[in-house]
C-alpha cells in the first residue's frame, strides 16, 4: 500500500525554553505532589456490584455521552454514567480480549482478541460479525485499535524485507477495510535510543495522530521533554491529513502523552516496582512533578500511582481505588464491592 502522509503531531511549541526555569522533583525524593496541583475537578463513580458484575482490576476505561465501558478480567462491562451496571460483553471463542474501540456513532464495540480476530458487537452485546485482522492488514500483527473522526485506526507490527520490525498506522473504514497507511518512526530526541516499550497506543493531539509508546526507564524523561520543547524543527509546518499529496512523512512514536497543557507518561509493571513511574510536565508553569505519583487531596484515597487517559486526546484521565483506600469517602463500600472509578479533569 502506498505510503501517505499522516495526521502528524504536535502541540504549540514554546519558542525558547530556559532550563534554569524548571522545577524538578527527582525520582529519588520522598516528596509526592498533591493531585490538586494539576487537577481542577475529580468525579467519583462507585461501580455497581452484583452477581454478574464482580470487578477487581480496571483497564481501558472509555466513555460516551451515556455510557462507561471497562475491561476487567476477560470481559467488557458497560455502566451508565452513574455507575449502574447495564450489560457484559465477552468473546464467543473465549479468546483473551487485547483491545477494543468504541464507535459511538453507530453504537458498536469492536473487540480485538488474542487470536487476531475482530468482533463487532452492539452496545447491548449482540455479535454482528467477525473479521480476521491479519488478513485485512496484510499479515501484520495488530497492536492497537481506536475509533476517531468516523474512521478506525490500527497500529501493526510487520517484519520488513531486511528482517527489521516496522510499525505501521492504518486508516480504515468502519467495516475494517484499509484506506491508507503510513510507517511509524520513533521521534527524534537528539540522541540514540531504541524503540520504547512494547506498548503502542493510538493518541490524538489537535486532530493529529501519533502513537504513544512509553519508556521502560525514567532517567531521561525530563531531558527528552526539554529537547522536544526546545527543538525548533517541531515548529515547522506539517501536513494535516492523509489526503495531502507530495509528501512522504511517517507518523511518530512518542514516549509521552500530549495533552492541552500537560505532558504525561507512565510505566507500571508488576515485575519491578522500582521501575514504575508517573511523569507529568506542566507546559504552562514549566514544572515537572515527582515520579512517585500524586496524593489524592480530593477524596483522600492515598497516593495515585498511575493515571490513564479516558479519551484519545488525553484531556481527561482516570484512576480507581478499592478496599480500605475508599473507606473514608465511601464508608458503605468494603472489600467485596467493586472499585470506585475516578475521572480526573486536568487544569487548562
Amino acid at each position: 500500500m502506498r505510503k501517505l502522509p499522516i495526521l502528524l503531531i504536535f502541540f504549540a511549541i514554546i519558542s525558547c525554553v530556559h532550563r534554569d526555569k524548571f522545577h524538578y522533583t527527582s525520582d529519588q525524593s520522598e516528596t509526592v505532589d498533591s493531585l490538586s496541583f494539576i487537577t481542577q475537578k475529580i468525579i467519583a463513580i462507585p461501580l455497581e456490584t452484583n452477581s454478574q458484575c464482580i470487578l477487581h482490576e480496571l483497564k481501558q476505561v472509555k466513555k460516551t455521552q451515556s455510557n462507561i465501558f471497562v475491561l476487567s478480567g476477560n470481559a467488557i462491562y458497560r455502566f451508565n454514567r452513574s455507575g449502574s451496571f447495564i450489560n457484559k460483553i465477552s468473546t464467543a471463542n473465549n479468546a483473551r480480549i487485547n483491545k477494543y474501540a468504541i464507535n459511538a456513532d453507530e453504537q458498536h464495540i469492536i473487540v480485538l482478541d488474542s487470536l487476531s480476530m475482530l468482533h463487532y458487537y452492539t452496545f447491548d452485546g449482540i455479535l454482528l460479525f467477525t473479521k480476521d485482522a491479519e488478513i485485512a492488514l496484510s499479515g501484520g500483527t495488530m497492536l492497537d485499535l481506536a475509533y476517531h473522526d468516523h474512521f478506525l485506526w490500527a497500529v501493526t507490527e510487520n517484519i520488513a524485507a531486511d528482517n527489521v520490525f516496522e510499525k505501521w498506522l492504518f486508516k480504515l473504514d468502519i467495516a475494517f477495510r484499509p484506506i491508507e497507511s503510513v510507517r511509524i518512526d520513533a521521534i527524534d530526541l537528539g540522541r540514540f535510543y531504541l524503540d520504547a516499550s512494547f506498548s503502542s497506543e493510538i493518541s490524538v493531539s489537535n486532530q493529529m495522530i501519533y502513537v504513544y509508546a512509553p519508556f521502560s526507564f525514567k532517567e531521561t524523561l525530563l531531558r527528552d521533554t526539554l529537547y522536544l520543547l526546545e527543538n525548533e524543527s517541531l515548529n515547522q509546518e506539517r501536513p494535516s491529513s492523509f489526503a495531502v499529496t507530495g509528501h512522504d512523512l511517517p507518523a511518530y512514536s512518542i514516549p509521552f502523552r500530549l495533552g492541552q497543557r500537560y505532558i504525561i507518561a507512565s510505566y507500571q509493571t508488576n515485575e519491578s516496582a522500582d521501575a514504575n513511574y508517573l511523569y507529568c510536565f506542566d507546559r504552562k508553569t514549566n514544572n515537572s512533578f515527582s515520579l512517585n505519583g500524586f496524593i489524592d487531596d480530593f477524596f483522600y484515597t492515598g497516593i495515585v500511582k498511575d493515571l490513564q487517559p479516558a479519551d484519545l486526546n488525553n484531556h481527561e484521565y482516570y484512576f480507581y481505588k478499592t478496599g480500605k483506600d475508599i473507606l473514608s469517602a465511601f464508608p458503605e463500600r468494603d472489600e467485596n464491592t467493586n472499585p470506585v472509578l475516578f475521572f480526573v479533569q486536568l487544569n487548562t
